[in-house]
This record gives structure tokens, sequence and C-alpha cells, in this order.
């Protein structure tokens, strides 16, 4: 079970920890459940469960006192808890509940001052354990084979939705527990539309046709993007192709442990705008990733964090011209000290099927 000790040292004036959202109790536990309570001290840990999850939740004994909870008084278990161990101030997620869970806290925890700490899990979360690149790592591999394996089902007249199905279907096959995310496949014109729902329309000769999808393995997240092309493209997107591929190469190349941001995502931007295509790069180069496929830090033109080691970092120049289509290349980078470590392995020279 990992320790909050960042937390702790980041809101000295808490006492205790209550856990409550299904993603943050994955990542201190390692125990997926939709349902429980977990109350940190900075020397004990109590897990709050019910019948459905008890037994399961037994891994966790060496790491935590285990409670079961009946007929609705979680919170009572709560409240005990924190009374016994003499706590005064609990820090909540104010990040992760609603204005109507947190007065519900309010009325449910009468004499303890509840501390806001939703921002100080996120930083720690920011960097990723061994383990937590390990199982990334894993995610992308299985993103990468889906990929592979998608080439020689994209022809005329399949729909997106039917190459959507396909992707999730191979990623799955390959050992994904879940999705990412949504799929998004967009063909066409329907590619100048950044995250395109897919559709019902029909692949045609010449089309584009961009995927961005990934995979979930043991809790954690993968996304890459790749545009490949339905026959032979017309000039225009070929060269924006050419243009968004050398933004991603420079941009790979330069990034480094202790650069700002939003230096980072100029790296790419610089190229796309030199081409005469940057009003039609709409969004960040890219953002972290792991529990959630959109964690922070961001490389937005705007951002002033720096990239720091263990950091994740997707790397996704895009160029999108409404009526005519669009281009997006994604590869996961991990920040190390010394080097950048790209896990995307798929082919992104320009591939015509």
């Amino acid at each position: 079970m990992r320790k909050a000790d960042k937390v702790f040292e980041q809101k000295p004036s808490v006492d205790a920890l209550l856990i409550t959202s299904e993603k943050n109790r994955f990542y201190y536990t390692g125990f997926a459940s939709t349902f429980g309570y977990l109350v940190m001290l900075k020397e004990k840990n109590y897990f709050i469960t019910d019948s459905r999850y008890i037994e399961m939740a037994k891994i966790l004994e060496k790491d935590a006192e285990l409670i079961e909870t009946t007929g609705g008084n979680a919170f009572g278990l709560v409240s005990d808890i924190l009374k016994q161990n003499n706590v005064k101030t609990v820090g909540f997620e104010d990040t992760e509940i609603t204005y109507s869970e947190y007065t519900g806290f309010c009325e449910k925890l009468v004499g303890f001052e509840l501390v806001p700490v939703g921002d100080a899990i996120l930083v720690q979360r920011r960097f990723k354990t061994d383990d937590e690149i390990e199982f990334i790592t894993k995610a992308q591999k299985i993103t990468d084979k889906a990929f592979k394996n998608i080439l020689n089902f994209i022809k005329p007249d399949v729909t997106e939705l039917d190459v959507a199905v396909e992707l999730e279907y191979q990623m799955r096959k390959n050992g994904a527990s879940g999705l990412a995310f949504d799929t998004i496949v967009a063909s066409g014109q329907n590619g100048s539309k950044p995250h395109a729902h897919p559709t019902d329309k029909k692949i045609r000769l010449g089309d584009a046709v961009t995927m961005d999808f990934g995979a979930r393995y043991n809790g954690y997240c993968s996304d890459m993007t790749r545009t490949v092309f339905c026959g032979k493209p017309n000039e225009e997107m070929r060269k924006i192709y050419e243009v968004v591929l050398r933004a991603q190469t420079n941009a790979l190349k330069n990034i480094k442990c202790g650069m700002l941001c939003r230096d980072g995502d100029m790296l790419a931007r610089e190229v796309i705008e030199a081409n005469g295509y940057g009003a039609y790069f709409k969004h960040s180069l890219g953002h972290s990733l792991g529990i959630d496929v959109h964690e922070l830090p961001s490389m937005s033109p705007s951002s002033q964090d720096y990239l720091q080691e263990n950091i994740m970092m997707t790397v996704e120049p895009g160029i999108y011209i409404p009526f005519l289509g669009g281009v997006r290349i994604e590869d996961m980078v991990v920040v190390k000290q010394d080097r950048i470590i790209d896990l995307t392995m798929s082919e992104k020279n320009i591939i015509i099927l």
C-alpha cells in the first residue's frame, strides 16, 4: 500500500486523510472497488467497505485495518476512527467530490476541521513509481499491437465505428483490462475535429483516418494517435502529414528534464507555424496520464510547470482544417533525468494502405 507522506508534508496541519474517490482509493491501495472509505493517518490506515469487497480486501490487511460496514453506517465508523485517534483536522479530496458531497461531509463529521488536500494528492500522483511506469508501458505495448493489427482491417467502405470496435477488440484480446478512454476514429473531413466521435461514415479512397485510442492495464492508461491513409492522399494532406511528423520529431528530439512545459509545446508549434499552419494547431502539445488519461502537468503554451523526472507525457501535435481533414501523431514518453524514453513503438512514417 502506498504511503501519503508527500501529502502530509505539503499539508502539515492535517492529522488524517479521508479518501473516498474510486481513483485515489486505488492509487493508495492498489485495490479496485466501487465503494469504500480509506482513512490514512501518519502511522496507521483503515479501510472501510461492505460485504461485496470485504473478502477480497483482505489483501490489504498487512497495511490497513479492515472494517465492514452495514446499513449505511460508514460515516459513523469514520467518525469513530477519527475520535479514537484524537484527530482534529481531516484532509479531503476537494478535487474529486461535488458540493453536495462536501456538505454531507460537514454534516456527518461534526467537530472536525475539513482541509482540502486534492491538489497535494494530484502532485504526488504526477511522479510515477517504477511499478506505475511498468503498468503504463504494458498498456502501451497492448495499444501498439492493436494498431499493427488494425492496418489490415482498414479499407474502403469500412465505417469509422467498425474501426473503433475492432481496435477495442484487439486491445482486449491482447490483455487490456479496459479502455483508457472512448476511442476516436475520424476519416476524411471528420478529421478536422480533434475529438471526433466515430460515426457510420464509410471510409473512402484517399481518406486520412485518424485513430486516437488507449488501453487500460492494471488500472493505468496508455494513449496514442496515428493517422494513416486509405489509398493515395492528395498533395495537401501529404504535406500536412509531413509537417506534423517534423513537428513531433523536433519535440521528441529536444524535450528534456527541467524544461518548462510551455517551451516543450513551442518545439512543435514553431515547426507548424513556420509552415503556415499555426492557426490549425488548436490544442496543447501534450498532457500527463496515469490512472486518469488526462493528468497534470500539460504541455500548453501557457503552462508554468516544469518537466520533471518520472512524469509521463504525451507528445501529440496536430493540424485540423475544416472541410479538408486533419492529422495527429501522438507518442507517450516518460521523462528521465538524462533522457526522454518514448514508449510508443508504432510506425509513424506515412502509411498508405
